[in-house]
């Protein structure tokens, strides 16, 4: 059998949760309260049992994974690090999954709740007139959960050179006539450009849109990995290597490239270019876990797809349109544009 880890109170031993808003760990059943140094005491006097427990995690056999409180089976997808017994709520973190080539450099961790998420996704649907009535009725949210997420991180330099073709055009006019000039420019640029903590989702289960959509992180706030931080959150190992995640970011830093020199002390009216070379190199790759909140809405029978950072407060996602009152819209303003149209007639003096 393989074991999960769970932190536990050092009061009364119940399941421990980490509250993000005081950056401790707190105990639903005795109110105790923990610092991370609490937490790493308590391991370090335990270090002898840990090893054992570690060599035991090596044991590979087929019966899956059961939770340490109450032994029943955890269900878990492959790429899924940390997640909750869906029978007494406890926080199972499978630690052969953070280990080794998995074990994260850094974390980012939540400094939203849940209840935060929720007043979010009921903020983002303030005052949309086109939106289905009932849409953000918080019994329509199927699936809502706090999970750490894969990264990459990619500090790199590349050394880029781009040619164009640039024009300047003045006009003046005299007594007679309105004249213009246009001066045609060849234009070449280069430079070493140094870019620092670019980021890709390193999960094939989240959509790459989504996740790009609620950067920024702050980077400024990375900690140091460690397990504790994963209780009562569900977590994820990569499934997405470097290599692979490193060919988006090489086309993001040709384009961020391209359009820096373009745009660098640009005096011209149009800037065309026609050439362009990159020479990137990776200076350092970090794998991180950063906080996102994923609500699922189910409203008639469809889903959509909502995201928060869970660092920054920022929701992104699709608000359906609700087709009868699109209709309804248009017939509207069409009558008040003709109701306009009418009045200007009549105050130009125009008769039928």
């Amino acid at each position: 059998m393989k074991k999960v880890l769970d932190e536990k109170c050092l009061n009364c031993g119940a399941s421990l949760k980490y509250d993000p808003k005081k950056e401790k760990f707190y105990c639903e059943y005795c109110h105790g309260e923990f610092t991370l140094n609490d937490l790493k005491k308590k391991k370090v006097k335990k270090k002898a049992d840990n090893l054992k427990e570690a060599e035991f995690d090596l044991m590979e056999d087929m019966n899956g994974y059961h939770c340490e409180n109450c032994g029943a089976s955890i269900i878990s997808l492959d790429n899924i690090s940390s997640t909750t017994c869906v029978y007494c709520k406890s926080n199972a973190i499978i630690k052969n999954r953070l280990t080794g080539i998995y074990k994260p450099d850094s974390i980012i961790t939540f400094k939203y709740t849940k209840e935060d998420a929720i007043l979010a996704f009921k903020e983002i649907c303030k005052g949309r007139l086109l939106m289905p009535k009932n849409f953000n009725d918080i019994k329509n949210i199927s699936e809502m959960e706090g999970l750490y997420v894969p990264f990459w991180l990619y500090n790199l330099e590349n050394d880029c050179y781009i040619k164009a073709d640039c024009t300047r055009v003045s006009t003046w006019v005299d007594s007679r006539n309105i004249y213009t000039k246009t001066s045609y420019y060849k234009v070449e640029r280069g430079g070493i450009l140094a870019f620092s903590s670019v980021p890709n989702d390193a999960s094939k289960r989240f959509d790459d849109t989504i996740m790009n959509a609620i950067e920024p992180f702050d980077y400024k706030e990375l900690k140091d990995f460690e397990l504790s931080y994963l209780a009562s959150y569900i977590s994820e190992k990569y499934d997405v290597n470097k290599e692979d995640a490193y060919l988006n970011i090489k086309e993001r830093i040709e384009e961020d490239s391209k359009n820096y020199l373009k745009n660098l002390n640009n005096t011209y009216q149009t800037t065309l270019v026609t050439d362009a070379t990159n020479d990137i190199k990776i200076k350092e790759t970090k794998y991180v876990l950063l906080p996102v909140f994923v609500l699922n809405i189910k409203f008639h029978d469809k889903i959509y797809h909502f995201a928060m950072n869970g660092q920054t407060g920022k929701l992104v996602g699709e608000i359906p349109i609700d087709s009868k009152k699109l209709i309804v819209l248009i017939v509207f303003s069409f009558l008040v544009s003709m109701i306009l149209l009418l009045i200007f007639f009549k105050v130009q003096g125009y008769r039928w």
